[in-house]
């Protein structure tokens, strides 16, 4: 028998409705909170990876005296058989490796034969692998992507590309310090004249060598970075000091080519259409403003990741953090840069030799 007092306590459905109004209000209120929580977590994770990047170049370093080099172009993959150095046409990051806990990878594919089989078993596994440690998990989760398979920057098969057979490849959300140089890949526009790279692996053997000489200030090929074509960089040729100079970084990119760059055909796409094993390329390097440059300096500036077309998803550093992006400098140490920072101290940081 229910009593007065028991069905004073009961809760009326205007009472259950403010509840739920209430709790649905804190867990706006708390919403923002957790996901900047999340936000900061998913930034640390970044910073660590450019700080094991940077830890791995001087393990690099130690090794073989001088910086990863930046490969050929994009038009050849990082190869096994070819060692370190001027003579290893892949990218920085395959250089790396050995030094992430990533040996297995290089080993794999060393027996393959490019010349013969453009895509043996162990490069298909390399170049459809996705080391966690080149992604930043505020923008696209650890695993291969498509690649450009048509239209402007699409790749070819007569450098021995296997990667042409695979739907997917590796990709990476760093990229490396080229300087101020008014290269930061061995291609270039069709007004423009271009670094020489072989036509292929038997043109390499049978016709004379030609690679362009990146050292005179006077030319328009002149680097200024610290990894860039076909480069060998000592700590002595740094001459701006090692904690002052940019190694590695995050990459500006446009939240529309983060899972596919098919859809589009501009500019911007390019500096993620290809692969993290290619060599100087736009995907794997950057660079700050040039006075000399026919670009808009803007278009160098730092940025947090928006849609945008055009240079700066070529040659911008960037990332999907708001504030600043995650640099790895040449000490090994990794530092946050602002967005708004100075273009020219921006470009000092970039540059190893200024003086400045």
């Amino acid at each position: 028998m229910f009593t007065a007092a028991s069905k004073r306590s009961a809760m009326t459905l205007v009472e259950l409705l403010i509840v739920i109004a209430i709790i649905g209000l804190l867990v706006q209120l708390m919403l923002p909170a957790i996901q900047a929580s999340r936000e900061r977590a998913r930034k640390a994770t970044c910073q660590n990876h450019l700080k094991q990047l940077a830890l791995a170049t001087q393990l690099h370093l130690d090794a073989h005296k001088f910086l990863p080099s930046g490969g050929w172009s994009g038009a050849f993959l990082a190869d096994p058989r070819r060692g370190y150095g001027r003579e290893q046409p892949g990218g920085w990051l395959f250089s790396l490796l050995a030094f992430v806990e990533e040996s297995p990878l290089r080993t794999a594919a060393a027996s393959d034969r490019l010349e013969v089989d453009p895509l043996g078993e162990g490069l298909a596994q390399l170049y459809q692998s996705a080391p966690p440690i080149f992604y930043c998990p505020s923008r696209r989760d650890a695993r291969p992507y498509p690649f450009k398979r048509g239209g402007n920057g699409k790749w070819s098969l007569s450098v021995g590309q296997g990667a042409l057979l695979l739907p997917h490849v590796t990709k990476s959300d760093y990229a490396a310090n080229s300087g101020d140089a008014l290269y930061s890949v061995a291609e270039a526009f069709s007004d423009q004249p271009a670094m020489w790279v072989p036509a292929s692996y038997e043109a390499l053997r049978t016709s004379p060598q030609k690679w362009t000489p990146t050292s005179d200030p006077s030319s328009v090929f002149f680097q200024t970075g610290v990894v860039y074509y076909r480069s060998e960089v000592r700590t002595a040729q740094i001459l701006d000091g090692l904690s002052k100079t940019y190694l590695c970084g995050e990459k500006f990119m446009s939240p529309d080519v983060y899972d596919d760059v098919n859809p589009t055909n501009e500019v911007g796409m390019m500096g993620d259409n290809q692969s993290a094993w290619v060599g100087y390329e736009w995907d794997n390097h950057r660079v700050a403003w040039n006075p000399k440059s026919s670009w808009p300096r803007e278009d160098y500036q730092p940025r947090q990741d928006a849609p945008v077309s055009g240079a700066p998803g070529i040659f911008a550093f960037g990332s999907a953090h708001s504030g600043s992006l995650n640099m790895a400098f040449c000490d090994g140490s990794v530092r946050p840069v602002q967005y708004d920072i100075d273009m020219q101290v921006h470009r000092q940081q970039a540059n190893r030799l200024d003086g400045d």
